[in-house]
């Protein structure tokens, strides 16, 4: 049941059927699947910039230590192959701090604790460093204490032992250590990332803000202790002139964009290729009409010369009349065959681009007065009252007398075929500005305005029932554009239906040298 109606659809709605159902609807499903996946990529766009916040903070600290590891064993790890128990101890330990706070502008102060006594505030503090294992380095050799002191305990007892430290510059560890660090993971980060201003802001366990580049414009995305030995350090991090609702909006948008632009070219080229496939598919049924067509063309005339040949040749007709008359039919009927096989050969060449022209100045009165001559038994035997008003005086025209004759009588042809009731026929030219103008008019079935694009098309013929009575290859049309196109002309159709057609054709005139 469902085979026999699909059998009873045309091929353009089994095309639709096929789009509607096996390309439509996958896609409209892919596509809701494609809006819902976007949806929750927006929602895990929050969490994966706060992770990459994260780990840009992390990023910061290692930084952070390393250089502070740098400078404790630039300056602290000499200390510790000192003989500090020697008697000349002290006044080394003064030489080299000296060098040490001239070629380290970032220290303040560098000292020895060899026991609690010597700076009770600064063993205090490396004693609470050491408990609260602010290590900088991962062999725990060295510690950093309160922002500010880096200790470094001296391995051997036996050389002294105790504790060497040093106080960093205030002033190096804001400006140097913190946003130093800061601004140049900031360049990075935006130099690898599509990403907006990061606001960022550092400060200490009293509230002290060590770095600061501006104020988030909105909620702060990010606030937390640093890990350690920067433990007592928060940073509060957000976005400089947006807010992560509108970046996650913004990348959902762009996502959206990028999938609807892949959806418009996926449809546009499928549209594309069922436009192509249709055109085929007509193409393909117009050529099969065309065979057929041809075949009753050709069939036609063959017959008709067979039977009167036939009829001549039995002496069957005494009547010399009667013999006139049926050698003007066979004489007629052979024309009207070759006039047919010429048509089919010359589209032959011109799809093959093998096509050429002659061209001669010539008198076009004499050539349309020519091509009637070779139409006048057709028009007499059908009754047809025709027209004409061709000056004798027309300017001439570079042209192939053989190519415009040709369009010209394909032009009759179907003003004779496609004539009912009235049957008239109208054949003028005249000279239009730089051109010569040949119209040729009939009373006619007419062709209606839908289609009146489409019948110069090689194989069309209008969809109409009056049309179809009428047999044709659907190549006439065809070929007197292609012909006047040749001659640098250009051809035109007026036509309406009930009333008749007009075609006009206009070539241009020889050029004076």
């Amino acid at each position: 049941m469902l085979r026999g109606a699909l059998g009873k659809l045309s091929l353009r709605q089994k095309l639709t059927i096929l789009v509607l159902v096996g390309v439509l609807l996958p896609l409209s499903v892919l596509t809701y699947m494609q809006y819902r996946s976007l949806a929750a990529l927006q929602n895990t766009t929050k969490g994966a910039f706060k992770d990459n916040l994260r780990q840009g903070l992390t990023i910061v600290e290692q930084q952070m230590k390393k250089r502070l590891e740098n400078i404790a064993a630039q300056t602290l790890n000499p200390i510790g192959n000192m003989q500090l128990s020697s008697p000349d101890a002290a006044a080394e330990l003064e030489k080299y701090f000296a060098n040490v706070k001239r070629s380290h502008p970032e220290i303040e102060d560098i000292f020895v604790l060899r026991s609690s006594g010597d700076h009770q505030i600064s063993f205090t503090v490396f004693e609470q460093s050491r408990t609260a294992q602010s290590f900088l380095d991962d062999n725990r050799k060295y510690l950093f204490a309160e922002g500010k002191y880096l200790f470094y305990p001296l391995p051997d007892p036996t050389k002294g032992g105790g504790v060497a430290g040093v106080l960093l510059n205030e002033r190096f560890v804001n400006q140097d250590l913190v946003a130093g660090t800061i601004t140049r993971a900031l360049n990075l980060y935006h130099a690898n990332h599509a990403s907006p201003p990061i606001a960022i802001t550092v400060s200490d366990e009293n509230n002290h803000v060590l770095y600061s580049n501006v104020a988030a414009k909105n909620e702060v995305l990010l606030e937390t202790n640093l890990d350690r030995p920067f433990s007592s350090w928060k940073a509060q991090i957000g976005l400089q002139d947006t807010s992560l609702d509108a970046l996650a909006r913004d990348s959902f948008l762009r996502s959206a964009g990028a999938a609807l632009l892949v959806l418009i070219i996926l449809l546009s080229g499928i549209v594309l290729t069922i436009r192509a496939t249709d055109r085929e598919a007509r193409l393909a049924q117009a050529k099969s009409n065309f065979v057929s067509n041809v075949s009753h063309e050709l069939k036609t005339p063959l017959s008709l010369i067979s039977l009167f040949s036939e009829i001549l040749e039995l002496g069957r007709v005494n009547n010399e009349e009667k013999k006139t008359e049926y050698y003007r039919i066979i004489r007629h009927e052979s024309r009207r065959l070759n006039k047919t096989i010429d048509n089919i050969l010359d589209f032959s060449r011109i799809e093959a681009g093998r096509k050429t022209y002659e061209f001669v100045k010539a008198d076009m009165a004499e050539v349309i007065e020519n091509v009637l001559s070779t139409h006048r038994y057709q028009f007499v035997n059908s009754g047809f009252d025709v027209q004409t008003n061709i000056p004798r005086d027309l300017p001439p025209v570079f042209i192939d007398r053989d190519a415009i004759a040709q369009a010209i009588s394909n032009l009759l042809d179907n003003a004779i075929k496609y004539s009912r009731t009235v049957k008239q026929i109208s054949i003028t030219a005249e000279r239009r500005d730089a051109e010569v103008a040949i119209d040729i008019a009939d009373r006619g079935i007419g062709i209606p305005r839908a289609e009146q694009a489409k019948i110069f098309e090689k194989f069309y013929r209008v969809g109409n029932g009056l049309v179809h009575d009428v047999k044709g290859s659907g190549l006439g049309l065809s070929l007197v554009k292609h012909i006047v196109e040749a001659h640098q002309g250009t051809i035109s159709v007026e036509s309406d239906v009930g009333v008749g057609t007009r075609f006009t054709i206009l070539l241009p005139l020889e050029k004076s040298s």
